[in-house]
């Protein structure tokens, strides 16, 4: 069996909130999980599988955002890259699922908030 190495490209962050605009409107996990794309800040830097299936942006604080994949098992190794070699050492997520998710790669909680909207799950600030 062939390996394949997961390649990112860095993006221009109008192509980055185009692949993520797409991806949450053909995934209701993704579109709950991510921001909207118009609340992507342009500063940041993107990047994006050569499929346009998968992405993530890292701020210049080093917070891994809106990270998103179409592409089942992608996760982790897009995880791998943001903090390896994108310098990715913070982020924010939901309660549940995705803080012991991230707890895999060496991030632990440093901070929690609840919910803007009532019964919904915690924000979650973890760190490396």
């Amino acid at each position: 069996m062939e390996v394949v190495i997961l390649q990112v490209y860095n993006v221009h962050h109008a192509i980055y909130v185009g692949a993520l605009r797409q991806a949450r409107r053909l995934s209701e996990l993704i579109a709950g999980a991510t921001s909207r794309p118009e609340e992507m800040p342009a500063d940041h830097s993107y990047y994006l599988t050569d499929d346009f299936q998968s992405g993530f942006g890292v701020a210049k604080d080093g917070t891994l955002v809106g990270l998103f994949s179409l592409i089942k098992g992608r996760g982790e190794e897009l995880v791998w890259d943001a903090v390896a070699h994108k310098g990715a050492k913070r982020l924010d997520c939901f309660d549940g699922f995705l803080t012991g998710y991230y707890r895999r790669f060496g991030f632990a909680e440093t901070e929690r908030i609840p919910n803007w909207t009532s019964g919904e799950p915690d924000v979650v600030f973890m760190s490396l």
